[in-house]
């Protein structure tokens, strides 16, 4: 019994080492070996070192040997191979034979082509500070202008625009202040057309949108790239196999509201001052004046190619109503790119049209500011119950509206529906280019382009308009008064190129050198009447006008040109994909100059090199060290300041038997006026890791703006006129750039990814403002508030060797038992004056912020972008202005007159009116669903979504809109003043579809 236990328990362990043994054989048994080869998908070299691993299991592995070959053994249950590699996207392929020969591409940021002057470069070529916007990155919904795709996205780019004015232009500002007012924004280059205007092109059809943040990239634009470049590719046809053409058709309906009211006094809050005029009504004026305002949107594009040839036509059509009444435009896009290849194939021809029609609506920026200062107890028409009937007879003169005759006192409603401001606006552009490639290694290349442009304005006061009354008659009526403008342009360019790369060994080398032939002309006229029997004509009849003193019934216009022509050239090496060097030179020749300063020298150099290429660094994929120098100019703002200017003075002179209009000296000449220079210095880091999910740079700069250009004024004698243009001025900006993408989650249903830039602005400084022939200036106030009861109060401080943007005020202490305002004395003299005036705040930011993030779920998507600037002041004009009770009288005032109710002294401007203003935005949300339609074979995809612009604002800032101020009245010398005619903030919700077939 023991044995034949003993002998069952040996023959189960027998049995049970017998499978184990035939198990493992078996697992051996199935053992697999891959063999192959890694190549470049560029260049079809061999890759040496390429890791290849299980994908689920990093334990085992091998490389690819010198000759890119590698051989793996693996289990059977292994059904991938991963394969990575330095500086290459890696990639994950499933097991299918024994033999797998795999091409590596470059990583996804690094393989991406990226937009410089006159040709493109890889990103991992590049050793400036560049940004490039792809159109999957652009913000969405309610974009009417280009320049708002890529508001925020951009490191030490300023997009800004107070308020919701669909008609007004967007301020840009690149990497701080380099200019006194010559040009203060980036040049616009259109598909190569330099200087083209923004609405050339309609959002929905451009491709990407790349920027020129440093000099060493700018520099082969030469005078006309001081304030940095933005490069726009507009959309061209693809070639998809068999599938020849496209048509894409994308609608769009918006509404938009007030974001922010104003905070003025209620009726009821009105009441309870003493000296309060009461018209026994309660009005709002800001909702008279304002409304719900529905926009909408139509693109129409068809594109296809063949191996030959590709083509794209867009037709697009916008409608966009302002909140404020009686504000919109119209506008209709079309364009045609179309490229075709000839001479078997050396020869590639490009044509492109674009034409624009707008049609805009404006209404006097002061019905804004009337908004703040009119009693709420006033009706819009007739008269109010307290009203005498004297009153009642005069309110008819004005067209029934209610209106009391005093200084800046305007009913709003009058003020838009009796005045007309109409503009009709016109450009076409067209160029074509020719790119012949005789042989593989060299490119000649011809463009030209030739643009024209009409802007037509048109303004009409009614007789019956108390407003602008300036030819007073009975009651203040003047009978009407009109305007009319027209702007011609015309520019045509003319630029030939030529190009060669050869590869020595481990050297890349591209050289680039060129010639370009700019010519612009400006046609001005502009004619005004005063005087009509009839207000049916409008601006359309100025003849009709019986105005007989000259200056009521006036014609003027103007003509001028210039022409700059430039040779330009760049030198590009790339070794060994590790190391980088760019030189571009630019010589340019103008017009505008003074007689002994015509031409110019512009250059720019950067170098880089990838550490990882030559060190192991763990985590990262690529670590590049980048630094460059550049050199960049400005062009006067207009032709001809260099030279004497003569006009008509007062007075006649007799000669030969008649009297002659006197003339005199407006203007002395220069001729040693030059261009203006910005140098700049940049060191900068790229960065990727974990596997390209991680990516980044850092940017660091410093710059110096010199022989800035400024009207001055200059002594007599020896000058014969009082004012000069010189070169008299410098700055300096510094600032530091961060940008951070990183994709979250990478599942094949759901993917995030989130981005964030940061810009500090560290320093904007005026290091001089004089010269010697314009000594003892080197301190300004500027930024005047003006009438009514801030005349002669400035509220800028322009000082060499400090900061610009300084806002200066008397510092307000308390509200003494007497009731008067109490401030610091400065000087201890018992009297608050200029004198006591501090810095108390600065109107340009300290930094900006932009983060966005991008989730989608299979077909569905959610992005979101937040913007942030933080640091600026602004002078409240508002409250300022009507923030003291002892202006409360016929006017009303705003809600801040509530907290001097124990003040009974006169207006006093102070630090209490200059307010932080910091504020976070979310300034886009969108949410949409894209349909799969494989199975149809009319419709390739239909996507539908919902968006929001400007959601809601963060901020203790007091007024209408936070947003920076940088520039007053065109003087980029005093940024942060909030005037009273800034259009209301909105927010708005767009409904859109978009359908390719």
């Amino acid at each position: 019994m023991y044995m034949m236990k003993n002998l069952l328990i040996h023959s189960k362990i027998a049995v049970m080492f017998l499978t184990l043994f035939l198990g493992s054989t078996t697992l051996i048994a199935q053992d697999r070996t891959i063999t192959g080869t890694v190549t470049d998908a560029e260049s079809g070299e061999t890759l040496i070192g390429v890791n290849i691993t299980p994908a689920e299991d990093l334990s085992i592995g091998t490389v690819s040997d010198i000759d890119g070959n590698y051989k793996l053994t693996v289990p059977e249950t292994v059904t991938a191979l991963r394969y990575s590699y330095v500086g290459y996207t890696s990639q994950i392929i499933e097991i299918t034979s024994d033999k797998i020969d795999v091409t590596l591409m470059p990583g996804e940021m690094l393989g991406e082509i990226v937009v410089v002057g006159y040709g493109t470069q890889k990103t991992k070529e590049v050793t400036s500070a560049v940004s490039s916007i792809k159109e999957e990155d652009f913000n969405a919904g309610h974009v009417n202008n280009p320049i708002q795709l890529i508001q925020g996205k951009v490191p030490g780019l300023s997009i800004v625009r107070p308020g919701g004015d669909p008609n007004a232009d967007f301020n840009i500002r690149l990497r701080g202040l380099s200019t006194f007012g010559s040009n203060t924004e980036p040049l616009v280059i259109v598909d190569g057309v330099q200087g083209a205007s923004l609405s050339s092109v309609d959002p929905r059809d451009i491709a990407s949108m790349d920027v020129l943040r440093d000099a060493s990239a700018a520099a082969i634009y030469g005078t006309r790239a001081a304030s940095g470049v933005i490069l726009i590719t507009t959309k061209k046809g693809s070639y998809e196999g068999e599938k020849k053409a496209n048509v894409e058709f994308s609608t769009d309906l918006s509404v938009e509201s007030i974001d922010r009211k104003l905070d003025v006094l209620t009726a009821s809050e009105y009441r309870q001052f003493d000296n309060h005029t009461d018209y026994g009504m309660e009005t709002d004026w800001m909702d008279e004046l304002t409304r719900n305002a529905f926009s909408q949107a139509y693109n129409l594009a068809v594109n296809g190619a063949t191996e030959k040839s590709n083509y794209r036509v867009s037709f697009n059509y916008r409608n966009a109503n302002g909140v404020v009444r009686n504000t919109g435009f119209e506008q209709f896009n079309g364009r045609l790119n179309f490229s075709q290849k000839a001479l078997n194939d050396m020869l590639t021809l490009n044509f492109n049209l674009a034409a624009t029609m707008r049609d805009e609506h404006y209404v006097p920026d002061d019905a804004m500011g009337f908004v703040s200062n009119y009693n709420p107890t006033a009706p819009v028409m007739g008269v109010g119950s307290d009203t005498a009937a004297a009153t009642a007879a005069f309110v008819e003169e004005w067209g029934g509206y209610f209106q009391q005759p005093a200084f800046s006192f305007y009913n709003p409603v009058a003020v838009i529906e009796q005045n007309t401001q109409d503009g009709k606006k016109q450009e076409i552009i067209g160029s074509i280019k020719a790119d012949l490639e005789p042989v593989e290694w060299a490119k000649i290349s011809a463009f030209y382009s030739q643009s024209r442009g009409n802007d037509l304005f048109g303004y009409y006061t009614s007789k019956l308009s108390y407003y602008n009354a300036t030819n007073t008659e009975k009651n203040g009526s003047h009978n009407g008064f009109a305007r009319k403008r027209t702007d011609d342009r015309f520019q045509h360019i003319f630029e030939i190129t030529g190009e060669v790369e050869q590869n020595f060994k481990k050297f890349n080398v591209k050289l680039l050198g060129g010639y370009s032939w700019q010519e612009r002309v400006n046609d001005y006229y502009e004619a005004y009447g005063e005087g009509f029997i009839t207000d049916n004509f409008t601006y359309n009849n100025l003849g009709a006008s019986s105005g007989v003193v000259p200056i009521n019934q006036m014609i003027q216009s103007n003509k001028y040109g210039s022409t700059l022509i430039g040779f330009f050239s760049r030198a590009s090496v790339n070794w060994n994909d590790a190391a980088f060097f760019t030189a571009n030179f630019r010589r340019d020749g103008s017009t505008t100059f003074g007689e002994n300063n015509k031409w110019g020298n512009f250059m720019g150099v950067s170098a880089g090199f990838d550490l990882v290429k030559f060190v192991d660094v763990p985590v990262f994929n690529r670590l590049k060290f980048r630094g460059g120098y550049g050199e960049t100019g400005n062009l006067p703002p207009e032709p001809y300041l260099s030279q004497d200017l003569y006009g008509p003075t007062d007075g006649f002179f007799f000669y030969q038997g008649e009297f002659i209009q006197a003339y005199n000296i407006l203007r002395n000449s220069n001729p040693e006026l030059q261009w203006e220079i910005k140098k700049e210095l940049g060191f900068g880091l790229d960065f990727f890791l974990l596997d390209y999910k991680l990516n980044g740079s850092i940017d660091y700069y410093q710059n110096t703006s010199s022989e800035l250009m400024l009207y001055y004024r200059v002594p007599q004698p020896p000058a014969f006129a009082e004012y000069t243009w010189l070169n008299v001025g410098e700055l300096e900006n510094t600032g530091l750039e961060v940008v951070i993408n990183y994709m979250v989650i990478d599942k094949e249903d759901f993917k995030w990814t989130t981005n964030f830039n940061y810009s500090n602005f560290l320093s904007t400084k005026l290091v001089k403002i004089t010269n010697e022939i314009a000594e003892g200036d080197s301190e300004r106030r500027i930024g005047e508030l003006g009438a009514p009861f801030l005349t002669g109060v400035n509220t800028v401080k322009v000082v060499e060797g400090e900061e610009i943007g300084q806002l200066i005020a008397p510092v307000f202490v308390a509200i003494d038992t007497s009731g008067n305002k109490i401030y610091e004395d400065v000087n201890g003299d018992d009297e608050i004056s200029v004198d006591d005036y501090q810095v108390v705040g600065n109107g340009l930011p300290d930094f900006q912020i932009g983060w966005g993030n991008m989730f989608t779920y299979k077909n569905f998507y959610m992005s979101m972008f937040v913007r942030g600037v933080f640091g600026h002041s602004l002078v409240n004009v508002n409250n300022a202005r009507y923030g003291d009770k002892t202006n409360i009288g016929i006017q009303s005032g705003m809600g801040i007159t509530l907290d001097y109710l124990d003040a009974d002294d006169g207006l006093v401007y102070s630090d209490f009116h200059v307010e932080k203003a910091s504020y976070v935005k979310l300034d886009n949300f969108s949410f949409g669903y894209r349909f799969g339609m494989d199975d149809n074979k009319y419709i390739s995809n239909i996507e539908l979504y919902v968006s929001g612009q400007n959601l809601f604002t963060i901020s203790d800032y007091s007024g209408v809109d936070p947003e920076v101020r940088y520039e007053d009245r065109d003087d980029p010398l005093a940024p942060g003043i909030d005037r009273q005619d800034t259009y209301f903030r909105t927010r708005s919700f767009t409904l859109g579809v978009n359908v390719l077939f």
